[in-house]
């Protein structure tokens, strides 16, 4: 599943600072930017594996398999290295093997450079373990399932056409998909389905029911890919939830009988699974670009990966010895000193940070990043004094004119119309739906347009935009919140959705509605 990750674990990177020897590699293509520590082979080979996996889902999803490189700025930038205890320790958790934080313009990823290996020393764990790269397939199915087309989906289908990429296995000039992930078959053989609790599941669910979700997931997602007599189906079920219909609505319209499906996928979990093999013509490999990045940039790695895993302002203020160390250091590189602005902002040390910043723009004056931080510097300026939204408008201008598809920047110079009781001109409401059509996965961009539309009485499209978060099975007692106030807006009540939804000065509605 997908993981908003903030502000643990971040022991691990803080106690390896940067030495003369680290080296990483960085791997460019169409949809992803690799900083590996490992070797040129290994960033190329995770970049490549990466394009192809993106290929094969839009091959599956009736989308054009020509592959059309995007903006770096929305890019998935995926870190590889250490071990994968090393990983779980980023993520404060122990047992992750890769995870995924989707934010607008700073998509990232962290997966190991290899597997832990058992010491004899209780250290390891007996090899059961979950492949990392089955994670990051995994953990890309969903980022582009939300990318491409973002909407209600139910846990079932989430996890299990996740789980159906994750097990994706890369050939020589083609794929094969569709085998049972080895992890999931204990559950399978254990739980026969019943697909009216797998549509609809209950409300208040154990460990026990999730697991089911997950294997029974993958089991519906694979009969209802593949299954002939079913062809088209699972689409139907998807619009039909988009359109508001309830979870066993939707599923006694586009499935029909509901106990001969669970007849069938209960035959279908105990025979043959279907699966399918593709072969390309004239097969050509994705294009990569592959670089060892400068002494600067290597310096800098360890510190940028746990400022972009997420940090608080404690562990931020931990960081800014070694960030002014190295900005001494290399006081011309711009990945130092962009790491560097980033753990004085993340300290909140707003005068340092704005001032680092500048030394960034010094260096390159088309650094959209070193902009962004500058618009928020003012945005906290403007808390006391609201004169710096102009300031903010100002640096969210000079960043989109850097770079014209940096979601951040759009999206930003929206709000500070909004923030300052400002109506937002047209260029600014086009400067939003650009934002959300590059990173439709951005809870924030997606609220900030769900405002807008409601204050233009296009409830009926707002709500669409909602239903994500009001759906959303990880996020518990947030989307419970969202779903009251969705429901007072049905009834004629439409205020206290509007005031949610507005876009506010410093409040990270993501920790305040966890």
């Amino acid at each position: 599943m997908m993981k908003y990750l903030i502000g643990a674990g971040v022991g691990l990177l803080a106690a390896v600072p940067a030495t003369a020897a680290d080296k990483w590699i960085e791997a460019k293509s169409d949809h992803f930017i690799v900083c590996s520590e490992g070797t040129e082979a290994d960033a190329r080979t995770l970049a490549t594996n990466l394009e192809r996996l993106d290929g094969a889902l839009r091959m599956i999803r009736g989308m054009s398999t020509v592959s059309k490189e995007v903006p770096d700025a929305t890019k998935l930038t995926v870190y590889q290295f250490g071990a994968t205890s090393d990983i779980g320790m980023l993520a404060g958790q122990r047992g992750v093997a890769g995870f995924f934080i989707p934010r607008a313009g700073r998509s990232v990823a962290f997966v190991p450079l290899k597997q832990d290996r058992d010491t004899g020393l209780g250290t390891r764990t007996d090899g059961r373990d979950i492949d990392p790269a089955k994670v990051l397939f995994h953990e890309y199915a969903h980022y582009f399932m939300y990318q491409h087309s973002a909407a209600a989906y139910p846990f079932w289908y989430s996890e299990g056409f996740a789980e159906l990429f994750g097990t994706l296995q890369l050939t020589d000039n083609g794929f094969n998909l569709g085998e049972p992930p080895e992890h999931r078959v204990s559950t399978l053989k254990s739980s026969p389905v019943d697909v009216r609790k797998l549509f609809d599941p209950p409300k208040e669910g154990d460990y026990s029911l999730v697991q089911r979700q997950y294997a029974q997931g993958w089991l519906a997602s694979s009969y209802l890919t593949f299954e002939p007599s079913r062809k088209g189906q699972l689409a139907d079920y998807l619009r039909r939830l988009i359109a508001g219909e309830a979870n066993l609505t939707a599923a006694e319209q586009a499935f029909g009988d509901l106990d001969k499906l669970q007849n069938e996928l209960n035959a279908y979990m105990k025979g043959r699974v279907r699966a399918m093999g593709v072969t390309y013509t004239n097969f050509v490999p994705p294009k990569v670009a592959v670089r060892e990045v400068t002494p600067g940039e290597a310096a800098q790695m360890r510190m940028h990966i746990r400022s972009s895993r997420g940090v608080t302002r404690g562990t931020a203020r931990g960081m800014i010895g070694q960030a002014r160390a190295l900005a001494a250091q290399y006081p011309t590189s711009l990945p130092v000193l962009l790491a560097a602005t980033e753990a004085e902002f993340d300290a909140e040390n707003y005068p340092e940070a704005e001032a680092m910043a500048k030394r960034a723009l010094a260096v390159d004056p088309k650094s959209e990043k070193a902009q962004l931080y500058v618009a928020g510097v003012h945005l906290e300026r403007a808390k006391t004094d609201p004169a710096a939204f102009g300031a903010a408008r100002a640096a969210y201008v000079a960043a989109n004119n850097a770079n014209p598809n940096h979601p951040e920047a759009l999206a930003g110079y929206y709000r500070t119309f909004v923030l300052a009781g400002e109506t937002p001109p047209e260029d600014a409401l086009i400067a939003l739906e650009k934002s959300f059509e590059l990173a439709p996965f951005d809870s924030e961009t997606r609220m900030t347009l769900a405002h807008r539309l409601l204050l233009e009485n296009r409830d009926k499209e707002a709500l669409i935009l909602l239903a994500p978060i009001t759906n959303d099975p990880h996020s518990g007692k947030r989307a419970e919140r969202y779903r009251a106030l969705v429901d007072k807006l049905k009834a004629g009540e439409r205020e206290p959705l509007i005031a949610k939804l507005t876009p506010k000065n410093g409040t990270d509605d993501e920790k305040e509605d966890g």
